[in-house]
């Protein structure tokens, strides 16, 4: 018998077992395209370099629905894809759209697309567009055509200054100038090895601020004042006369804040009886002397790291916005908003508080569209004389906001802002009286007053602040053809400005004074180098470029000469108000260092002597500045590294020597400020009269042990090169320069992307 024994067959009936299908982890696109998906969210890191990120979906609603609903729906297996939208860069995750809003524009049929609208999307951006086109798509060949019609664009990077811990942080945007440095970073290292191997910066730094806190301590003890004694700080009458008049013939050429008939009359009665003055008349003469009181002071003396002209300015804006607080909110009349915009124009002068002038402008925007500034007065203001003023404020406020966004790098408030305040009228001051019933009628063209300048910087207000929010914007690269498209706008505008030729600093009534003619043209001029700078930069690898570095030498050297201009006529008001100088200086230095890499430029060749004799300018001019107000030592210290680093491309065998030479160049700006202190008792003598009654009473406190009291008994050679003064052992590195290492060495700056 066999062991084996036969069995049956049995019968298996194959049946379909419906299984749930996985839930897929990787997107839809790597999954359709099988590539690997590190699965973040909302988008993964290959759709978001793809520039695919609005397309970069799961599918989980569609998964979770059964079979028969999507065959009953007739939706297909998969879902649809959408055609790649326009690149415009990635998308951030606060403003992703919500995930089952993305999985729904998958699954549903997609519109017939429209001529118009496909025109609108697949072509550059007009130049007044400043966001991405929403709800376009375009063909994926699109994007691959683009690269091949333009292989030599440049990828956009941000030329930011962003540095700090936690939340001590400090930011600047493109537009800062000194943002500049982010893309230079030879500069940078050479930089942080001089100041590392030679400690005399350091060490004449410690000096100095041991002066500022003993001056800053002795500051606390004086008494505070009444309105009753605030004629007690007004200067000798002299000085009163001489400041206030400076402040007309400059500041009241530009902005309009003072009318000058109404407050003479105001200040005649002063000057006969200063106790019967009105405390807001009193508080608008000190801020109008705070403007002027650093290039009125003759000795050049200094008070820690402040001349006494400045330190001067600083008490009288102190004192302003003391008073200034204890005023009530809701009776507001006009010179409130005069000490509010003279306040502004002070600080800038004086650089109080220099990292606080984006928010304090911005601020006085606010609140005068909270007062209804941005709205034409017409309608509810009856008087022609309040209607003015309120339109000669109003363009006054926007102009200084721009501007110290422009400074900052940042967005301009006014970008989102729609008004119809109309410009103010051109006309005198002697045409606008409180009593006129009309508006008097404006000048003829040719014939320019002190409000010719709010006037023409109307035109191209709308233009400066469509640039200032591109050039500052996160999510906009502008391409070459939108810079150049920009360019001709810019000079466009500078053709509409009155000739040099037909300026003159002379008080003519019908002639615009040099000083209004320069500031409209530099807050043109300036944005010719924020556009083509980051083309400049790429003229090495791509001769396209060449133009960019063209425009901005040329209209760098403008900068600085017509800064050079005003000085020969005596007249350093801009020196110290605006730094388009320190810009130029930059820009050139940068614009000197591509050239050396460059074998053979046929195309723009400027000597290496003609940058050096520009930058050697701009660092005059900032040295003069220091000498005005005794601060603004980074920025000579900036332009001298970058000096510095440029001779030792062409003198190699003097590198090492270069770099000290860098560093004792600022010293001995230091030590000219050093060597020039004030006492204690003087500087309180001369700052504030009263204070100074005020402290005798209670006995005259010490001056500060180590103070040069008189230069002449210390050589300035030997004070200098003294290596008991030089020696940096006794204290750490980091409690230098100034608690803020990071504005010298870049030590700490964000990476550029």
């Amino acid at each position: 018998m066999d062991d084996h024994q036969p069995t049956t067959p049995t019968v298996q009936h194959s049946t379909w077992i419906a299984r749930r299908r996985r839930k897929p982890l990787s997107c839809t696109l790597c999954r359709q395209r099988k590539l690997s998906c590190d699965r973040e969210r909302p988008a993964c890191s290959r759709c978001r370099n793809a520039g695919r990120s609005d397309s970069c979906t799961y599918g989980e609603r569609l998964l979770n629905t059964s079979r028969k609903e999507r065959s009953r729906s007739g939706i297909s297996e998969e879902p649809r894809l959408e055609p790649p939208s326009p690149i415009r860069g990635d998308i951030p995750s606060s403003s992703a759209q919500p995930l089952s809003a993305v999985v729904d524009e998958n699954i549903l049929p997609l519109p017939a697309p429209s001529p118009t609208r496909n025109n609108l999307s697949w072509g550059l951006p007009a130049a007044h567009v400043t966001g991405p086109v929403v709800g376009s798509a375009r063909p994926a060949i699109k994007a691959d055509l683009t690269k091949l019609s333009s292989p030599g664009e440049p990828k956009s990077t941000e030329a930011v200054i962003f540095r700090g811990q936690n939340y001590t942080t400090q930011y600047y945007g493109s537009t800062n100038p000194t943002s500049l440095i982010g893309h230079f970073p030879e500069l940078r290292s050479y930089m942080r090895e001089s100041i590392t191997h030679h400690h005399s910066l350091a060490s004449v730094q410690k000096e100095l601020k041991e002066i500022d806190v003993g001056w800053m301590l002795e500051k606390r003890k004086f008494p505070s004042m009444k309105d009753a004694e605030l004629h007690l700080v007004l200067p000798d009458q002299s000085f009163m006369d001489e400041a206030i008049g400076l402040y007309f013939k400059t500041f009241e050429t530009t902005y309009r804040i003072v009318h000058r008939p109404t407050f003479q009359a105001e200040y005649d009665r002063l000057r006969k009886d200063p106790k019967d003055a009105k405390p807001a008349l009193i508080i608008l003469i000190l801020l109008m002397m705070a403007t002027v009181s650093a290039v009125l002071e003759t000795d050049r003396t200094y008070i820690g790291s402040a001349s006494l002209g400045r330190e001067r300015g600083t008490l009288w804006i102190e004192t302003a916005e003391k008073w200034l607080r204890h005023q009530s909110k809701k009776n507001i009349y006009l010179a409130i908003w005069q000490i509010r915009c003279l306040l502004v124009v002070a600080k800038q002068m004086n650089r109080y508080k220099k990292k606080q002038m984006w928010s304090v402008a911005g601020e006085l925007v606010r609140d005068g569209m909270a007062a209804g500034f941005h709205r034409d007065p017409g309608h509810k203001v009856r008087s022609p004389f309040d209607q003015e003023m309120r339109r000669r404020l109003w363009a006054t406020m926007i102009e200084l906001e721009l501007q110290a966004s422009i400074d900052r790098g940042m967005p301009s408030a006014l970008a989102a802002i729609r008004m119809d305040c109309a410009p103010p009228l051109d006309v005198d001051d002697e045409d606008l009286m409180p009593d006129f019933e009309r508006a008097p009628v404006p000048r003829t063209s040719g014939e320019h007053t002190a409000t010719s300048f709010l006037c023409l910087a109307r035109q191209s207000f709308d233009l400066r602040v469509r640039l200032n929010s591109r050039l500052n914007d996160l999510d906009v690269s502008l391409s070459y053809e939108e810079v150049t498209r920009y360019e001709e706008m810019v000079l466009a505008e500078l053709n509409k400005l009155p000739r040099p030729t037909e300026v003159s600093n002379a008080s003519s009534a019908r002639k615009m004074t040099g000083l209004a003619r320069t500031v409209l043209d530099l807050q043109l001029r300036q944005f010719l180098i924020s556009l083509h700078a980051p083309f400049a930069r790429q003229a090495e690898s791509n001769s396209r470029y060449t133009v960019s570095r063209m425009v901005c030498f040329n209209a760098a050297a403008s900068l600085i000469e017509q800064h050079l201009t005003l000085l020969k006529n005596k007249n350093p008001i801009l020196l110290l108000f605006r730094n388009d100088y320190f810009r130029a200086a930059l820009i050139l230095a940068h614009h000197a260092y591509i050239s050396s890499q460059i074998q053979v430029d046929l195309y723009f060749s400027v000597s290496h002597d003609t940058i050096m004799q520009f930058i050697q300018k701009a660092l005059s001019m900032l040295e003069d500045n220091i000498a005005y107000i005794g601060t603004g030592f980074t920025f000579q210290w900036y332009i001298s590294a970058a000096s510095s680093f440029l001779r030792s491309l062409v003198q190699t065998e003097r590198a090492a020597s270069l770099k000290q030479e860098a560093t004792n160049q600022v010293v001995k700006q230091y030590y000219r400020v050093l060597a020039s202190q004030e006492t204690f008792s003087r500087a309180k003598e001369r700052t504030c009269p009263f204070h100074f009654q005020q402290s005798n009473m209670m006995g005259t406190p010490p001056d500060l042990p180590g103070v040069i009291t008189n230069p002449t008994e210390m050589s300035y050679i030997d004070s200098l090169f003294s290596q008991s003064q030089l020696d940096p052992s006794d204290a750490p590195f980091s409690q230098y320069f100034f608690g803020d290492p990071a504005a010298w060495t870049f030590d700490n700056l964000w990476g550029v992307e």
